[in-house]
């Protein structure tokens, strides 16, 4: 088309107000804005068996860490109170090398580090072994559950990603 041909049209077009109608004004008018589809709730699909299963190991392995923390923690304290009586099973062999055991004085002070001796005994065998020995037990149930029921066995990562993703365990 020469030049003054699309002039031509151009004025016609103004004229009669159908400038901007064609295909390119087409693209550029304005798109109409619908709401947004409500958003329903969709139930939750069952987990299937192999879900439940990895979510029942991951759960385990989070118990035999969290008992594992806790065994340490216990073996910890257990072994500072042997250290503890060690250390007044000494003082008490200096004090009774020196004791001057007709000094009043002398005989109290050695009576009371082997009261307090004893009353760590007594802790260091009773409530400390006690506990440690439930936390123990509790760790090597949990790990031998774990062994049976988890090790070695082939999982979906796919899988085992999305359940850890939304995981929630009892405490242990």
């Amino acid at each position: 088309m020469r030049l003054s041909n699309l002039r031509r049209m151009a004025a016609a077009c103004a004229a009669t107000g159908t400038l901007g109608t064609g295909p390119m004004a087409m693209a550029q008018a304005p798109v109409p804005i619908y709401p947004a589809p409500p958003v329903m709730a969709v139930p939750a699909a069952p987990a299937s068996p192999e879900a439940a299963d990895i979510a029942h190991c991951l759960c385990l392995h989070q118990a035999v860490g969290a008992l594992g923390a806790q065994m340490s923690g216990g073996r910890q304290s257990y072994d500072q109170s042997l250290a503890e009586l060690s250390r007044l099973d000494a003082q008490l062999e200096r004090e009774r090398a020196s004791m001057d055991v007709n000094n009043p004085a002398s005989v109290a002070h050695f009576r009371q580090l082997l009261q307090e001796r004893d009353a760590l005994y007594r802790r260091s065998s009773g409530p400390i072994v006690t506990d440690l020995s439930r936390v123990v037990a509790r760790y090597n149930d949990q790990v031998n559950e774990y062994n049976a029921r988890c090790a070695d066995k082939p999982r979906n990562p796919v899988l085992v990603a999305s359940v850890q993703a939304t995981l929630t365990c009892p405490p242990p």
